[in-house]
């Protein structure tokens, strides 16, 4: 055979051999969710030609309205979505729950707690313990070296290692703390991404609500999403300084814990300070371990207050606040704060001070508290008025991890500059109390977006994820306050500032149109695309105050009249037999409220005073109660605020009887919890009119109501899809095998 011949018979035999090997890449799917994306609104701006991207996508693929978790709230929905099982079996079914054996209520998707660092009590121990014998091998080994001089070798080496014990030992039993803060997340299952990294699918997850602590993705990486508090353990604490005291009454009702700080005086230099964390590893967890033994009643709490006192006269401060200078001049005022310095216009915005809160010199050179904020210069005449943002971790400070691999926010910070980590990132507290104006929201909204989108762009561009999975919040946080303006039937609408910002929120969902573009045509076309939210969006015109209609109807009784207003602040900052239902009769009491829907019958054996029996008394009393709301009408509207009243059996194919509350009550359009009732409080009216910029919601309306949607750039196989049904979908999607006993099925 020719040479030429055989050479081109043996190339075509290697390459028709060896072209199984690379007949398809590995399939690969990239998930973008919009927290709250209404399906309403999505098609009716597709259908005015606003949404390209979304309209070709429906086109291409499908689109249908997703169904959303009883309750739809974002950390409910997004808890399903992660894991394809009901909120009954994720134990994730309210933004609240009852604390362990009482009424009190705390945070649903995560805990604090605390965690021996080192070894605890005897990290000095360990630490003296250490050094003590390092300087004896040391003084041993230079003693071999040395004969002739090894009598006072061993001499100085021995009193080396008294001394190095003696003073290491007691440095790290008094300047380390024997414990730090901890979180747990309760959300149960297991998660999309984690199945597929145990099964080498390469992963990244990026602001998935409910993922904080960040979970360990053996071959993907993790940016925490909601959840992440800020450096003040909080959802989110901004703080407002003012010249003007009056602006504290509109703090008066406000839920969300917004720091407000008063400047005595309006030009010149100003001397105040930024609120800081608490000191727990050296001042609150000093005061819980000697309280331990103590019993409750006031021994114990004049104990506490002893305490706290010979903590604060021995120089340990409960909490470690930052001092700030501010220098007013006519037109501009200068911050100085942590060793920087900017200075500020009316209306504009700092940059990122990172702010560094001392502990002690030992802990200030091994770990900094660390934590990075943004001002904003308001106004200076007649009165100062300058915003300071949540006090953010700064991505190379992770006390408790909200990125995986560890470190690996830090790692971001180098490309893309420093970045917003707290889990509600755009600020919605501060626009809620009337402090600042629309505007103000919309460009802290920009520049979150801003970041986020540069996440995506990097990441995707690189395209090493066989599954990506990045969640944006800003179209949920629009319309928390933007409904008002769409709606002129809501109590706070306003035709000229809706005349003025009422096209942000169409400006909002054509940007989402514009990230699902830019995502798009950075993926081969053999990607499988979905787009997704978690629920959607309704009026929120009047709350309905459940504990009040209990007390009118005789399921509540009270030994006193009403309690006054809660904040958000009350659930951190209780006292220590907390406060909550302080004039309940329980005695007399067979069913309370708490949280965004939840009812709960104060059942004998379960409740702390539990006063109603199991079987034919508790059945009952439920009956009553459904029976009851789905049949009251509001006096000034002639409606029904209740659409259905659910057993819990009706909507959880399985969960913890011990956990999950008796009932839910899911409102019907326009209505919604109201603002006390979410915190077991009881006001004076059962209905009452919503008089917040916070005028749109879901959290406890009924789920039919507001779906979310749900594009996908391969057709359905089936109509009516949940959002259970991603997570199985999703595996079918990339091969690997089904997760037994999950309640999603897949809709491919």
């Amino acid at each position: 055979m020719h040479p030429t011949i055989r050479l081109v018979f043996a190339a075509g035999l290697t390459a028709l051999v060896s072209a199984p090997v690379f007949a398809a890449d590995p399939p690969r799917v990239v998930i973008l969710g919009f927290d709250g994306a209404d399906p309403k609104l999505v098609e009716q701006y597709m259908a005015e030609g606003k949404l390209p991207n979304l309209s070709r996508l429906k086109a291409e693929g499908d689109y249908q309205r997703l169904a959303t978790t009883n309750p739809p709230q974002t950390p409910v929905s997004w808890s399903t979505f992660s894991t394809g099982i009901n909120p009954g079996r994720t134990e994730i079914f309210d933004f609240l729950k009852r604390s362990d054996g009482s009424y009190i209520p705390e945070f649903a998707m995560a805990s604090e707690s605390k965690k021996p660092f080192l070894a605890g009590d005897w990290t000095g121990w360990m630490v003296g313990g250490g050094l003590f014998l390092t300087f004896l091998l040391l003084g041993g080994g230079m003693a071999a070296l040395a004969p002739a001089v090894r009598g006072k070798i061993v001499l100085v080496t021995a009193l080396l290692a008294v001394a190095g014990g003696l003073g290491g030992g007691w440095l790290a039993a008094t300047q380390l703390p024997r414990h730090v803060p901890f979180a747990t997340n309760h959300r149960k299952g297991v998660t999309l991404w984690r199945w597929a990294s145990d099964h080498g699918v390469t992963t990244r997850v990026l602001h998935v609500p409910n993922t904080f602590p960040a979970e360990e993705i053996p071959r993907g990486h993790m940016l925490s999403g909601l959840g992440v508090p800020d450096l003040r353990g909080r959802i989110g604490s901004p703080a407002f300084y003012s010249s003007d005291e009056s602006l504290k009454e509109l703090l008066g009702g406000n839920q969300f814990s917004i720091e407000f700080l008063l400047l005595k005086g309006l030009t010149g230099r100003l001397e105040t300070q930024i609120v800081g964390p608490y000191n727990k590893p050296f001042f609150d967890f000093q005061v819980d371990e000697a309280m331990a033994a103590l019993p409750v009643g006031d021994d114990r709490q004049k104990a506490r207050e002893d305490m706290q006192k010979q903590l604060s006269d021995r120089g340990i401060p409960q909490r470690l606040d930052l001092p700030l200078e501010l220098e007013v001049a006519d037109s501009s005022m200068t911050v100085r704060v942590s060793g920087q310095e900017q200075t500020l216009k009316v209306g504009q915005w700092s940059d990122w001070f990172i702010l560094k809160f001392p502990v002690n010199w030992v802990v200030d050179h091994l770990n900094e508290i660390r934590g990075i904020a943004r001002f904003k210069l308001i106004s200076l005449r007649p009165q100062i008025q300058l915003y300071l943002s949540p006090i953010n971790f700064h991505p190379q400070f992770e006390p408790i991890p909200f990125s995986y691999p560890e470190g690996y926010a830090g790692s971001l910070q180098g490309s893309l500059g420093l970045f917003k980590t707290l889990g509600w990132p755009i600020d919605t507290w501060t626009p809620a109390t009337g402090l600042v104006d629309d505007a103000f929201f919309l460009e802290d909204m920009e520049f979150t977006v801003r970041k986020e989108e540069e996440m995506m762009d990097r990441f995707l561009r690189e395209g090493q994820d066989r599954l990506y999975v990045q969640v944006f919040d800003f179209t949920d946080r629009i319309g928390h306050l933007w409904w008002r303006l769409l709606d002129p039937g809501h109590p706070m609408y306003n035709p000229v500032e809706a005349a003025r910002f009422g096209s942000e929120m169409e400006k909002a969902y054509i940007r989402m149109d514009t990230i699902v573009g830019r995502a798009r045509s950075m993926l081969p076309p053999s990607t499988t695309f979905i787009v997704c939210s978690d629920h959607g969006f309704a009026s929120f015109r009047r709350g309905m105050n459940y504990n009040t209609w209990l007390v009118k109807n005789g399921w509540m009784v009270l030994k006193e009249g009403p309690s006054g207003t809660r904040t958000l602040e009350d659930l951190f900052d209780r006292g220590e037999t907390g406060e909550f239902f302080k004039f309940v009769d329980w005695t007399r009491t067979r069913a309370y409220a708490m949280g965004l829907g939840s009812l709960y019958v104060n059942l004998a054996g379960r409740e702390p005073r539990g006063s109603v029996a199991p079987g034919a008394e508790y059945e009952a009393v439920r009956q009553g109660i459904i029976d009851g709301l789905q049949g009251f009408v509001d006096p000034e509207t002639g409606e029904h605020p209740v659409l259905r009243v659910y057993r819990r059996e009706e909507m959880y194919n399985g969960f913890n009887p011990a956990l999950l509350p008796d009932l839910r009550a899911a409102n019907s359009l326009n209505y919604r919890v109201g603002w006390q009732t979410a915190l077991g409080e009881v006001p004076p009216n059962i209905v009452e009119n919503n008089m917040k910029i916070w005028s749109g919601d879901h959290c406890s309306v009924d789920p039919s109501l507001v779906p979310g949607v749900l594009f996908s750039s391969q057709k359905l196989s089936r109509a009516s899809p949940g959002i259970q049904d991603i997570f199985p979908s999703v595996i079918q999607l990339l091969g690997l095998p089904p997760v037994e006993g999950i309640d999603g099925r897949s809709f491919f």
